[in-house]
């Protein structure tokens, strides 16, 4: 979901499918391919939020929820069975509040960054899965944000876990609602309806589907839906509801179970690489997977015999004996529908002495010859996938590593991984925690010195703004990246409360290099890329820093390009009586204001709209009435609250 600086997708682990077909994630990177800006991810998942409004069947007694959260101020915290879409449902009434300004954001319970909370603000803290070590942490931060949220007017909903809604203290009880499972044939319903997939009545008739919608979780109703399309948008598994749910519910319910009769069927260990392979490269060239195959033995200390090429079945006979074939392009194709993903999670899942093994070759594989950027991405995310599937996020930061080291860095490709951890519902916070210690820890080669730079100002920005913010800042401050002190300026001139989450983290004077932290704290004043009110109390306080430490040669140059936006840009008029405020009746700040002010009236062409020779008038009267010299401003010109002492 998201809000205008903030996002987050609902009930997943990773990235969102909501129609028919394949599901290709093409995400572009700083450097060029393969993340997306951040605009980009925020129009996603502000997609994704109206999908889930379009689909969303209300449990029973939500009503009751809404109504408690209706008022400002107001935390509902919602409890129910695992499953029945408790996370769906408290996104959903954020989504249904009227936006009043605020913010639309997921809060977090692990990562220290604070988040300051504001009138109209829309929160969301997920305890669903929290473990029971954290629960102590847990309950100290939903009593902080609970606070909080009372004190600014915002609003707060809580998913709870079964355990730690018995250890809530007693006047929280009292806010506890708990939702039912809605009804799963309705869901259904509408899920079909809305993915235009033709279906009748008696369609859904069928036992088989009777005892899926039992039990299944929400999530997997959807999962339904979508491979229900997938099969009919391939035109290989029947032209009618029937053949297409029939394919689908083999792959939802039963494809773990053919996958493990399959692989114990295999007792040649070529095979199984092959057919482990062919489910990593699925859509690559199968040459690509050929080749990927013998890397894979030779790595796990088994060299394909030495038998001659012209032995044995050929290419055609094997793929076919492992119900996979060479599609007309000459890539990879499994027979059954989403097949290829049941046999990743098996070897993974199952053969626990391979994950080592597939980690490296992993790290080797993106640069297989045939292999394009969709196929490096594909590769990219499955092997994320199940790496965090398996509890394995090590493996993540191992190849992020190897891929930022000198020689041939494969950058797209790390910044892809780290993306999905942090797209990871479970493992998100442990990404976050581990791009802090890399940005606080020792010398960082440029290649990861960028790639986190681009991570946290595409990825991370748009679901933790401050995180990402004091990511970048030190990434500016103690990596001496450039990039990323542009990226920290973006990021922190687009909102006021960013702009003063970096400006408090600039020391008086920066460490052993202070025009670094001066040179901070100038560039957000830079009013060509300035998005918030100038005449706010966060942008005079950094002026009034910069004049009390900075040298007046490095910030006139701005003052000046102030006094050229007051001259010609709407909502920049206030900006020479900002300056003049700023030096807080310091009369040497003032003389210097002066002369920088004449010297701009006298030098470079004439500027349309009120010209130079008013906006430095208006300065000079300012600088008359700080010094109780001239008149007074009249009473229907606007004052600045910082002006009256």
């Amino acid at each position: 979901m998201s809000g205008p600086g903030h996002t987050w997708v609902t009930d997943s682990g990773g990235p969102v499918h909501a129609g028919s077909g394949d599901q290709h994630i093409h995400y572009g990177y700083g450097a060029g391919e393969f993340l997306g800006s951040r605009a980009e991810r925020l129009r996603i998942a502000e997609d994704h939020r109206h999908w889930l409004s379009q689909r969303f069947i209300s449990p029973g007694n939500l009503g009751r929820a809404a109504e408690r959260l209706a008022k400002p101020g107001a935390t509902v915290l919602l409890a129910g069975p695992a499953g029945i879409g408790r996370r769906a449902a408290g996104t959903f009434l954020l989504h249904e509040l009227p936006d009043e300004g605020g913010q639309l954001e997921e809060l977090s319970v692990k990562d220290d960054d604070g988040t300051a909370i504001s009138t109209g603000d829309r929160l969301l803290l997920d305890l669903s899965a929290i473990a029971d070590q954290d629960q102590e942490q847990a309950l100290r931060k939903l009593g902080v944000y609970r606070s909080a949220t009372e004190q600014a007017g915002a609003r707060l909903v809580v998913i709870l876990s079964d355990p730690i809604e018995p250890v809530l203290p007693s006047e929280l009880q009292q806010q506890v609602v708990r939702i039912e499972r809605p009804r799963p044939d309705i869901v259904l319903r509408r899920y079909l309806r809305l993915d235009e997939i033709p279906f009748t009545s008696e369609d859904l008739e069928r036992p088989d589907l009777d005892l899926l919608l039992a039990t299944a979780p929400m999530r997997e109703i959807a999962r339904l839906v979508r491979t229900i399309g997938q099969a009919r948008e391939s035109r290989k598994h029947g032209s009618g509801f029937e053949d297409w749910c029939t394919t689908a519910l083999h792959v939802v319910t039963d494809w773990g179970d053919t996958t493990a009769r399959q692989v114990d069927a295999l007792e040649d260990g070529s095979r199984r690489a092959l057919l482990l392979v062919g489910a990593m490269l699925d859509g690559a060239p199968v040459d690509a997977a050929v080749a990927g195959t013998g890397d894979l033995l030779r790595l796990l200390g088994r060299d394909p015999d030495g038998s001659s090429a012209l032995d044995g079945p050929d290419l055609r006979v094997q793929l076919g004996e492992l119900e996979m074939g060479r599609d007309p392009d000459g890539r990879v194709e499994f027979q059954r529908l989403a097949y290829s993903g049941a046999v990743r999670s098996h070897f993974w899942t199952y053969f626990p002495g391979l994950r080592d093994g597939l980690r490296d070759w992993t790290g080797d594989a993106v640069r297989l010859p045939g292999l394009g950027r969709p196929e490096r991405r594909d590769l990219v995310v499955r092997f994320a996938e199940q790496a965090l599937a398996t509890g394995r996020p090590n493996d993540l930061y191992t190849l992020v590593e190897r891929w930022t080291a000198a020689g041939k860095p494969m950058p797209g490709e790390a910044a892809l991984l780290l993306a999905q951890g942090l797209d990871h519902e479970k493992h998100a916070p442990g990404v976050r925690g581990r791009i802090y210690d890399w940005t606080t820890g020792g010398s960082l080669t440029p290649h990861l010195r960028d790639v986190l730079t681009d991570v946290c100002r595409h990825v991370l920005a748009a679901t933790h703004p401050f995180m990402a913010l004091t990511r970048l800042y030190h990434l500016s401050s103690r990596q001496g990246s450039a990039a990323a002190t542009g990226a920290a300026l973006e990021l922190a001139r687009s909102d006021r409360r960013l702009f003063r989450h970096l400006s408090e983290r600039v020391p008086v004077r920066a460490g052993q290099e202070p025009r670094r932290g001066d040179d901070l704290l100038i560039g957000l004043l830079d009013p060509h890329h300035l998005l918030i009110e100038p005449a706010s109390v966060e942008v005079e306080s950094v002026w009034r820093r910069v004049m009390s430490g900075a040298e007046r040669a490095r910030w006139s140059r701005v003052a000046c390009d102030w006094l050229t936006a007051a001259a010609t840009e709407r909502g920049w008029e206030a900006a020479p009586d900002v300056l003049v405020r700023a030096a807080r009746h310091r009369n040497g700040l003032l003389t210097w204001l002066y002369l920088v002010a004449l010297r701009w009236e006298r030098t470079g062409p004439e500027i349309p709209g009120a010209g130079r020779r008013a906006v430095a008038e208006r300065l000079r009267q300012a600088i008359d009435r700080a010094q109780g010299t001239g008149p007074r401003r009249p009473d229907n010109e606007t004052t600045n609250p910082s002006e009256v002492s």
